[in-house]
């Protein structure tokens, strides 16, 4: 049966220790019966630093701490998540299990792939200093755009992630100088 993405689907978030994501996530699908779930992860993205001259691709965790659980049935997640012996590979801080909004799990959803990964964007700019995003997250992500350095090849995305508002951090890689007059 394929699974779709997003329809019908709730995003429930744990809080666990910072480092611990991939252990809580091991946890989870062990403990959690498949009938509750359809995936377990934790977000990551892909962005490009400067080593020693050289730009490299690196991952980094976008919401340290935070892992996510994909379900139709966000009550008996719940209920399941509460027969936990100890909790303490989950929960670090409140004890809680949060559930994402609708359009935070909506965008979220937009910019990831299944896995749970931010790839890089492609952009390309104009002799003008105008970004175009050619390739990737960032072209979903157009309204929520709040500014792009091309020094440190990422772009500012704002979004909401449990009633607050984030800035969030994305790749990006510059393909080339658009010579091109504007149309």
């Amino acid at each position: 049966m394929e699974r779709t993405r997003g329809y019908g689907r709730v995003w429930c978030v744990l809080y666990v220790e910072r480092g611990g994501e991939a252990g809580a996530e091991a946890f989870l699908d062990g403990f959690l019966p498949e009938s509750l779930h359809a995936r377990c992860f934790h977000l990551t993205r892909s962005r490009k630093k400067k080593y020693g001259g050289r730009w490299r691709t690196v991952q980094e965790v976008l919401f340290p701490g935070y892992v996510f659980i994909e379900t139709d049935h966000p009550e008996a997640v719940h209920q399941e998540l509460e027969k936990v012996p100890g909790r303490g590979l989950l929960f670090a801080r409140d004890g809680a299990v949060h559930t994402l909004e609708e359009g935070e799990a909506d965008f979220l959803g937009k910019i990831s792939d299944e896995a749970g990964k931010i790839g890089i964007s492609r952009v390309s700019v104009s002799g003008g200093g105008e970004v175009r995003y050619l390739q990737g997250p960032l072209t979903r992500a157009a309204g929520q755009m709040r500014k792009v350095d091309l020094h440190r090849r990422t772009a500012q995305v704002e979004t909401e992630f449990l009633g607050e508002k984030h800035l969030l951090y994305l790749g990006i890689e510059i393909t080339g100088q658009d010579d091109e007059k504007s149309e």
